[in-house]
């Protein structure tokens, strides 16, 4: 039998310094030769996760008595990057020492020590790495545009992280043309020159075309735009509609009066709720689509969904988990047909207290498809003849809803949850697929009322697991990292707010203090993005420590098993919970914990992947929409300072841009970075967070997505307005 992982660390750990051979490893856990490659993909797979070091062909060491790091690498656009080692320090590596890795590789490094010697004679060195040896590559592909450069075919990556050219063969173009963007397949990684070696896979079109910048993004980001065909088969052998023994051992919902309440666009349903008034207050019923009955463990879907992690969503056009046969059909809780349910009903008192929880495997046919707009609107206006016909006793339910909501809510608020509600860009697509608008996110009450029911059952569904022992993923948000708080309680001074407290122990609900008292500024907007920047980020575990900006002691992700992997597991371990009455035997338990910590910290890469992934569409969209606006002037307030200008975003539009320190007036600005401000030295003048200015956009740099922007009412310098330099001098590509 093959050892855990855990084991082969603990082996390891107790030689210390000391390395072990493979020899070494078999013997002491009695692995035979029919095993030995199995022990060898467990000590691969030990290494690729940076928990252990080869060193001197098959002799392992504990990663952290070696003088080895291992992490994922991050690169910055001027070159240089970082290790980012997990529990550690992450390790600084500076653009000599890549050795042909790229950004995403996760990788192995040495730790050297510079001997740089300070003006005073002091050793002023400062601690970086080397890469050693690339153990997992991030990818093989890479968008870029096609250019033809002193008689040689090349792409010029798009990603400016990547540090590299990619030379085609001659026979590998595609007959790819002049400035076309392609999708270009490495066949050799870069060299000591930064040149690696490829052929054009696939040519995506030119930028401002339709669709294009979302091409763009998915293969930047290694997002599978199709599923693989086992796939599709598989989810095609459903039936289209629940089967009389799907129902066997389900709770019958299908005569209560249940809804769903979604967007407008919206195609996929995984949540439905109902309610109803009781003599002790109210019982809340949160019913969510029964994936787990349909992608079972072990299957081409679910292999599938975990690799996807999640659903990703970018401006008119949506990026499933599952494929459309179920995230659209089967598992979508459409109107008038029966779907498969996993129910929590919740018993609240008057007061909106949950005194009682039950979870059971259920049917429903929902009674109609709403929308927030529709709700909302029943909820804030007199009802007409129309809607009593239409609706009938759905009213009462929808007023009875908006209380119940109200009376969540303020219970929520009473424990100090933060409640980050500002709205952000919603782009507005033609039916061509072009950008026509940028305009405010729309929330309205209906909104706020499918969240609160939607935390409820969340909250319950994790403390039944907690209380129960039964493995399971857990939505954790851990408190502010201190450090960052003292940055953010000088930003707030010198606006005049103060951030009270012990920071090592500050209450989300002094956050809470904070946006209400700003609510309604001239600068909330800027105040309200700094607080939110100050958290830590919301990361899956198999560990429930809370939820720190809910307030939350338990939390998980229970309600969207149609676009998020982790909800799926959730409802896999409530489910085995019902159906054996029990949790896992503890022998079990261990096991289970450390497949549940690995599937977690993919889950939180992916949810991390897609959020870039959707905010570089989103800025695509941006830069596309103010192509004809150059020229023109803005009201825009300052988001950004920094030694080399000011970062200013539009106040109609969400978009950001840099005004360059060179176009900020004939007078020598000094940047005080305590006081976050550009200040000049003659005349005094200041440009500082918060501070409203007009402005004209100048340039458009379409590579970069970058906008550059100059005072309003003053001229263009002679100079190319597309020449200025973000903080650095633009590197010469080596051909």
């Amino acid at each position: 039998m093959l050892p855990r992982d855990s084991e082969i660390l603990e082996r390891l750990r107790e030689k210390g310094s000391r390395v072990l051979s493979f020899q070494d490893i078999a013997g002491a856990f009695r692995v035979g030769e029919s095993e030995a490659e199995g022990l060898r993909e467990r000590l691969d797979s030990l290494e690729r996760k940076g928990e252990i070091a080869r060193v001197r062909g098959e002799k392992y060491s504990a990663i952290e008595f070696s003088n080895l790091v291992a992490g994922r690498l991050t690169v910055r656009p001027e070159g240089f990057g970082f290790v980012l080692v997990q529990d550690g320090e992450d390790l600084f590596v500076p653009r000599s020492g890549m050795h042909g890795a790229l950004d995403g590789d996760t990788v192995l490094a040495r730790e050297e020590r510079s001997r740089a010697t300070g003006r005073r004679g002091k050793d002023s060195g400062r601690t970086s790495g080397t890469v050693v040896k690339v153990l997992a590559r991030a990818r093989e592909r890479v968008v870029g545009r096609f250019e033809t450069k002193d008689s040689r075919k090349i792409v010029l990556p798009y990603d400016p992280k990547i540090d590299a050219i990619i030379r085609i063969t001659e026979t590998g173009g595609q007959r790819a043309r002049e400035g076309e963007i392609v999708e270009a397949r490495l066949t050799a990684f870069p060299d000591a020159r930064r040149v690696a070696h490829g052929v054009v896979e696939e040519r995506l079109g030119f930028l401002g075309e339709p669709g294009v910048d979302i091409e763009i993004v998915l293969r930047s980001h290694n997002l599978p735009p199709r599923f693989p065909e086992p796939v599709v088969a598989e989810s095609e052998r459903f039936p289209e509609e629940v089967r009389a023994e799907d129902l066997l051992g389900r709770r019958d919902f299908r005569e209560r009066r249940i809804v769903t309440i979604d967007g407008e666009t919206a195609k996929d349903f995984d949540d439905a709720v109902e309610i109803e008034r009781t003599p002790a207050g109210f019982r809340l019923g949160v019913h969510i689509a029964d994936v787990s009955h349909y992608v079972t463990e072990g299957t081409s879907l679910d292999d599938e969904a975990r690799s996807r992690g999640t659903s990703v969503y970018f401006p008119g056009r949506v990026l499933p988990m599952l494929p459309e046969r179920l995230s659209n059909g089967l598992c979508s809780l459409n109107p008038r047909v029966d779907r498969l349910v996993l129910s929590a009903i919740l018993e609240l008192d008057r007061k909106g207290r949950v005194t009682g929880a039950e979870f059971c495997k259920g049917v429903i046919r929902s009674g109609h498809r709403m929308t927030y707009t529709e709700v909302a609107r029943l909820l804030e206006t007199a009802h007409t003849q129309d809607d009593s016909r239409r609706y009938g006793s759905y009213l009462e339910d929808f007023r009875t809803m908006g209380e119940v909501a109200g009376l969540l809510r303020a219970r929520r608020e009473a424990r100090g949850s933060i409640d980050f509600d500002l709205p952000d860009a919603d782009i507005v697509l033609d039916d061509a697929g072009l950008v026509v608008g940028i305009v405010p996110e729309s929330r309205n009450v209906a909104h706020r009322l499918i969240e609160e029911f939607m935390l409820a059952a969340n909250e319950a569904v994790a403390k039944k697991l907690l209380f129960a022992k039964q493995p399971a993923i857990y939505r954790v948000h851990d408190r502010p990292d201190p450090d960052r708080l003292v940055d953010l309680r000088a930003v707030l001074e010198s606006f005049g707010y103060a951030l009270k407290g012990d920071l090592e122990e500050l209450a989300p609900s002094e956050f809470q203090r904070l946006l209400t008292e700003i609510e309604g500024k001239p600068e909330e907007r800027l105040l309200h993005d700094l607080l939110l920047r100050a958290q830590r980020k919301a990361i899956y575990s198999e560990e429930c420590r809370g939820h720190y900006a809910l307030a939350a002691p338990y939390y998980c992700h229970f309600t969207s098993p149609i676009r998020r992997y982790p909800d799926l597991i959730v409802h896999r371990a409530l489910s085995c919970l019902l159906e054996d009455g029990r949790p896992v035997a503890a022998k079990d338990l261990e096991p289970a914990n450390e497949r549940l910590k690995e599937v977690s910290s993919f889950c939180s890469e992916r949810e991390r992947r897609a959020e870039q992934a959707e905010r570089e569409s989103l800025l695509w969209k941006k830069i596309v929409f103010m192509r004809d606006k150059v020229g023109r002037e803005f009201d825009a307030y300052v988001t950004g300072v920094a030694s080399f200008g000011v970062f200013v975003t539009l106040q109609d539009f969400f978009v950001e841009g840099l005004v360059p320190m060179s176009a900020l007036g004939n007078d020598f600005f000094v940047y005080e970075e305590k006081q976050h401000r550009l200040k000049a030295r003659s005349s005094g003048k200041t440009f500082r967070l918060g501070d409203s200015m007009r402005v004209r956009l100048v340039a458009i740099d379409e590579v970069r997505r970058r906008l550059d922007f100059r005072l309003g009412g003053e001229p263009v310098p002679a100079r190319a307005a597309g020449a200025e330099s973000y903080g650095r001098r633009p590197r010469r590509r080596k051909s």
